[in-house]
């Protein structure tokens, strides 16, 4: 018998800085991080897997990564975060059976200098 399925913490909104690291927490109940993808909603509109099947897709291995702790806490580690990093990450539940699926979802705003233009700017997950 499956235990019942819930995400009992999903992700906080976040800003940082450019070059900083950021993380997503997201933690399952009776459940390992076998059974979690982590999806970001980029800018176009489109939804990218950043991780599936216990791995981060080889695409965002450069900087994303995904920390197991106590096999139910799935941590999505960003490692030297830029403004492309901005955008709505959602934390599921593969294997709930729901529908629509169980999860979490937190925006990353990326705030930094703009070496183009010179001044200030605040990248949110809708707004260039």
């Amino acid at each position: 018998m499956l235990a019942a399925a819930r995400i009992d913490k999903g992700p906080d909104n976040i800003g940082a800085q450019v070059d900083s690291n950021v993380d997503l927490k997201c933690k399952l109940h009776h459940r390992s991080c076998n059974d979690v993808i982590w999806t970001r909603n980029e800018l176009t509109g489109s939804t990218a897997v950043l991780y599936v099947s216990n791995k981060v897709l080889q695409s965002y291995g450069g900087r994303y990564s995904v920390n197991v702790s106590h096999q139910r806490e799935c941590t999505l580690h960003i490692n030297r975060l830029q403004f492309s990093d901005a955008g709505t990450f959602t934390c599921v539940d593969a294997v709930a059976g729901a529908s629509p699926p169980l999860k979490k979802t937190a925006t990353v705003t990326v705030a930094g200098v703009c070496l183009f233009c010179k001044t200030f700017q605040v990248l949110a997950s809708i707004t260039y």
